[in-house]
């Protein structure tokens, strides 16, 4: 039995490196930078407490910011608008079950607001600044 779950683990880690790995070297292009991403995201998950929550093709960054709010980022890719939508639910519903009162993320992406109304929760935004940059946040309070 535990030779099975280690296997399942494995196999687990390795999905979660492919998706890692995909994605970076789709917004990198380059290999090398793909690899040092991964290594940066190694150690936000190490030294600061994140935890990668993978949902479908999916990994959801969630990063605690303040007693009962976390900041999430998405990696990866799923091949229809639909199934983010359903992954993002299933982390919200995840993220109520551990005691989480507010999640958020940013991007300057605008295809993220329909996304946003896809998942039917209630996600409210907000025009910000991040690091000089214009971003769109968008905030769900549980």
């Amino acid at each position: 039995m535990a030779e099975q779950e280690q296997q399942v683990d494995t196999q687990e880690n390795d999905e979660i490196v492919r998706i890692e790995m995909d994605y970076f070297k789709k917004e990198t292009g380059s290999e090398k930078k793909a690899q040092e991403m991964l290594g940066k995201l190694a150690v936000t998950v190490k030294e600061e407490g994140a935890k990668l929550v993978h949902l479908g093709n999916v990994l959801f960054l969630v990063m605690v910011r303040d007693k009962g709010a976390v900041e999430i980022h998405t990696i990866g890719n799923e091949a229809q608008p639909r199934m983010l939508a359903d992954d993002f639910k299933k982390l919200a519903d995840y993220l109520k079950n551990i005691g989480v009162k507010t999640a958020y993320t940013y991007t300057p992406d605008n295809r993220y607001g329909r996304l946003a109304q896809m998942t039917g929760l209630p996600v409210k935004t907000f025009k910000i600044e991040v690091e000089g940059k214009p971003m769109t946040a968008y905030v769900m309070e549980f």
